[in-house]
């Protein structure tokens, strides 16, 4: 497998399927203001048609499966879903905002590597606000009964960086030390793409809701210098996933929206390692990405290797589409992880 992946990173063919991101379901219990996910989609897969997936993925080299959404939990059969995945050579993963942990963590829990917890700043005021929904003290005592169980799935946070909660960066690496997770992670607030909950939705509010301004910019960039010397034993350790520097980068970003400089250059090559199956079972090359097929019409491994794929598999190596170039959420897996199977 390690020799398939590699030779996936070096061209456009698709031997193996490493990492999928399925999106379990498009329904959701919060209002957030930057995405429009709300109800479940018409026809979105079923408990068999997932089941199909599933040996489908199997043996196209899956190792590791992340469950997105919407909110995966809103699903009742969820457990079921993370059982047609059970194998020693596959790893699961959810995002999740957490609001449903305390409740349903001890039915599927076991099955789980890692949970990522959308969490939009360190206290109520901030983080309710963005998510539309009294929603946090909810979800930290999911976080807090998923830590206490005992099963070892690790814990981490992501917090989503924007105009109402960037000056509480420094609070949330303390409030995530507090709380026990394994890491947080910081992202840049998307605000153009068709991705997360706003293809063919409409912008749930405008852009200048969500980006700093040019003095928030400077502030912000005068918060990571702080962060660099007040949690150098974070970065150290890896318990923050970005560097300094890379925290820079959405600064970076805010000026190029601004149009203040030009957009951080990414390198990425998501879709040569990985695909993004929707609730309906469209097959995208990224969050991104216009879908290239639907499991539901053709065999997985002939759709992974169609012209029209490949040739985006082509363009993203070369940077040309606009949607690489103000990306804020990009993978690259070397070519020492492929071989290794590090996905």
């Amino acid at each position: 497998m390690g020799i398939d992946a590699l030779l996936n990173t070096l061209g456009t063919r698709c031997r193996t399927l490493p990492l999928v991101i399925l999106y379990v379901t498009e329904g959701c219990n919060l209002r957030c203001i930057s995405c429009s996910y709300r109800t479940p989609s018409p026809g979105e897969l079923t408990l068999e048609e997932l089941e199909r997936l599933a040996l489908s993925l199997k043996d196209s080299g899956l190792r590791h499966i992340v469950y997105s959404g919407g909110e995966p939990l809103l699903r009742k059969d969820f457990p079921r879903i993370c059982s047609l995945f059970e194998s020693p050579h596959i790893r699961q993963s959810l995002l999740t905002n957490g609001l449903l942990l305390e409740k349903r963590f001890g039915e599927f829990g076991r099955f789980l590597g890692e949970i990522i917890i959308s969490l939009d700043g360190p206290d109520g005021e901030t983080h309710n606000a963005i998510r539309g929904v009294d929603s946090f003290h909810q979800i930290v005592r999911g976080i807090r009964a998923a830590l206490a169980s005992g099963i070892g799935t690790r814990c981490t946070l992501r917090t989503v960086i924007q105009k109402r909660n960037f000056r509480t960066l420094i609070g949330m690496v303390g409030f995530a030390r507090g709380l026990g997770v394994s890491k947080i992670s910081f992202l840049a607030a998307d605000v153009r793409s068709d991705g997360f909950g706003r293809a063919g939705r409409g912008a749930v509010v405008p852009e200048e809701a969500l980006l700093l301004d040019e003095g928030e910019v400077l502030e912000y960039r005068a918060l990571v210098r702080r962060m660099a010397s007040a949690c150098s034993r974070e970065f150290a350790s890896g318990f923050i996933a970005e560097s300094p520097e890379k925290l820079m980068r959405i600064a970076d970003y805010f000026d190029a929206l601004l149009g203040r400089g030009p957009f951080p250059q990414n390198v990425c090559n998501a879709p040569m390692v990985s695909a993004v199956i929707t609730s309906t079972g469209e097959l995208l090359p990224c969050y991104f990405l216009p879908a290239f097929g639907n499991v539901r019409e053709a065999p997985l491994r002939d759709t992974l290797n169609g012209p029209g794929i490949r040739s985006t598999r082509s363009d993203v190596r070369a940077g040309t589409p606009h949607q690489c170039r103000t990306c804020v959420c990009t993978l690259h897996v070397s070519r020492a992880r492929a071989l290794t199977g590090r996905f």
